[in-house]
């Protein structure tokens, strides 16, 4: 309130003396001149105490609940998983390609761990399952599972 009150004598103040000096100055070629300077030390007189106000009350504060936090949390973690398995999914089909087997990989399921491993469940694949599944199996380990549309393969023995 009391900035409220400063603001308000000063205008009034800086007004009744700009309009004192203009009648005392001469009118006629620096009319606009005095006119954009006293409109400046108007603004001045009442901007001044303004920037001094705190508004730190009208601020806007974002918050997360937890429930939206955790909801965040979960669709970044399906796309880091959905990225990771389409990078392990082209690097799967490019190393088969410079080993000339006749296979592609489909789809890479993966889970990526608190601790940030990644671990590879399930590959699905097309073509030349069983020379596929053989270089799958050495590259990625024997305990993933090697489908072919959506049939488990053999187990090894």
């Amino acid at each position: 309130m009391d900035t409220i009150r400063t603001t308000v004598l000063f205008a009034c103040c800086t007004a009744l003396g700009l309009t004192l000096a203009e009648q005392l100055l001469p009118a006629g070629q620096f009319a606009k001149q005095i006119r954009m300077i006293t409109a400046i030390l108007m603004m001045t007189a009442i901007l001044v105490p303004l920037a001094k106000l705190d508004l730190s009350q009208f601020r806007i504060k974002l918050e997360y609940s937890g429930s939206q936090a955790a909801d965040l949390q979960a669709v970044a973690d399906e796309m880091q998983e959905q990225a990771a398995a389409e990078s392990i999914r082209n690097a799967l089909n490019r190393a088969l390609s410079e080993h000339q087997v006749n296979c592609r990989v489909l789809k890479v399921s993966v889970h990526i761990q608190s601790d940030g491993c990644i671990s590879i469940n399930e590959v699905t694949a097309e073509g030349n399952l069983l020379t596929g599944a053989v270089f799958l199996h050495e590259w990625l380990g024997d305990d993933v599972t090697v489908t072919e549309g959506g049939m488990p393969d053999a187990p090894d023995g």
